[in-house]
């Protein structure tokens, strides 16, 4: 205590006045030893991740979730959580619920997808007459509705057909050259990609509408399945671009020319906020990106470089339906070894630094949170400066920002 200075604490208090953000890195509580983990996913109300860890206990990848306040838990075929993974499920994770209640995954033990609601357990999902696998990939909001695939062997292969799953676990077939990347909130609507290089809106009821011009993909869409964000042609002039498709006003908005390889990851409840990255093949950089109605393009790494610290962001993943909370990998400075350590951090893109308990304000929680795990280290929530220690800096933060609340 006798290193924080009034010159430091100054310092700190007139940075803290210029922005209004946070990064949270959730580290491994609750997971034990693990090898790796697969992509991570945010539930919409921006509260839950979920990702799938290969445990070194058992050996095998077994679906998690994580909250501020508890931490990672592995998910029970029972509907329970546990920290044991010799009793979680073993398989991946593919998408959550809004509020983090359900989630979507594929058991290995019988090579099936599933549907866990907590509290109430596991559900495999039914494969149709004649199909003998399935992948199983988005969920609606409230969990009920399922998009996926299925497959059906041929003589030296297998044909895949799109399908949806009901919430009394009805499937229905949908299409056979349309590969899915999103669903609404509802679930009455996917889009994607036909025949593989066409993007593509699915509406129950109406059936596949295809963009007018080729070489387009679908990768996201808005909550109520109007907008859709991808890679489109705009054609005055002739130019590939990120742009957003207004499907039933026959209309389409360039947002900007992607740099060279570009990958739209999400869109907000509202349409107005796409995430993704950009892919330079030459030099091998990762450019996470945001691009805002009203505001345009947001280079994730230069914007929050001050939030990053000695880190350096890479591209940008899921987002929450009001595009507060988002997704971005990031990577530490080359270590003693010439090696770097990666991770998943959750930006919060209205919040306020040093809230370590995710409840706006800046208060005695936080302090005594950040004080029981002062001198711990490595990816910690409370690691606010994300240096990967729990130290002096990190109290000075907080201090500086004693009192204040998130508008």
């Amino acid at each position: 205590m006798g290193r924080i200075g009034l010159v430091g604490l100054a310092c700190w208090s007139l940075l803290a006045l210029l922005h209004a953000q946070r990064l949270i890195v959730p580290g491994k509580e609750g997971l034990g030893p693990y090898t790796g983990y697969g992509p991570m996913y945010l539930s919409p109300d921006g509260k839950v991740a979920l990702a799938g860890f290969h445990s070194r206990i058992t050996d095998r990848p077994h679906p998690a979730i994580w909250t501020l306040q508890e931490g990672w838990w592995y998910l029970k075929p029972d509907g329970g959580l546990t920290r044991n993974p010799r009793e979680a499920i073993w398989g991946y994770a593919n998408a959550i619920s809004y509020d983090g209640s359900v989630v979507l995954g594929y058991d290995l033990a019988v090579s099936r997808p599933f549907r866990w609601r907590r509290g109430q357990g596991i559900e495999y999902l039914r494969l149709p007459s004649g199909a003998y696998r399935a992948s199983a990939r988005f969920l609606s909001w409230d969990g009920g509705w399922v998009g996926g695939r299925v497959a059906f062997p041929l003589p030296g292969g297998e044909y895949w057909q799109v399908a949806r799953w009901s919430p009394e676990g009805r499937v229905e077939l949908i299409e056979d050259r349309f590969d899915p990347y999103d669903m609404s909130a509802s679930g009455r609507e996917m889009v994607g990609e036909y025949g593989f290089f066409t993007a593509c809106h699915w509406r129950e009821g109406e059936g596949l509408r295809l963009f007018w011009e080729p070489f387009t993909r679908a990768d996201a869409v808005s909550a109520d399945g109007t907008i859709v964000a991808g890679i489109f042609i705009d054609r005055n002039p002739p130019r590939f671009c990120v742009g957003r498709w207004f499907v039933d006003e026959y209309r389409m908005e360039c947002a900007d020319p992607p740099q060279t390889m570009t990958q739209v990851m999400d869109m907000s409840a509202d349409g107005r906020v796409i995430a993704g990255y950009d892919y330079d093949p030459e030099s091998g950089d990762v450019t996470g990106f945001l691009w805002e109605a009203g505001r345009g393009w947001i280079n994730i790494g230069e914007a929050y470089r001050w939030l990053l610290g000695e880190n350096e962001a890479g591209g940008a993943g899921r987002m929450s339906a009001d595009g507060r909370y988002l997704l971005v990998s990031i990577l530490t400075p080359p270590l003693p070894g010439g090696y770097r350590l990666g991770a998943v951090g959750i930006l919060d893109r209205f919040g306020i630094q040093g809230d370590v308990t995710g409840d706006d304000c800046v208060d005695d929680a936080d302090l005594l949170r950040l004080l029981f795990a002062f001198g711990q280290e490595g990816w910690r929530p409370e690691d606010v400066n994300v240096d990967r220690a729990i130290d002096e800096q990190d109290l000075l933060i907080v201090l500086s920002r004693f009192g204040e609340c998130a508008n």
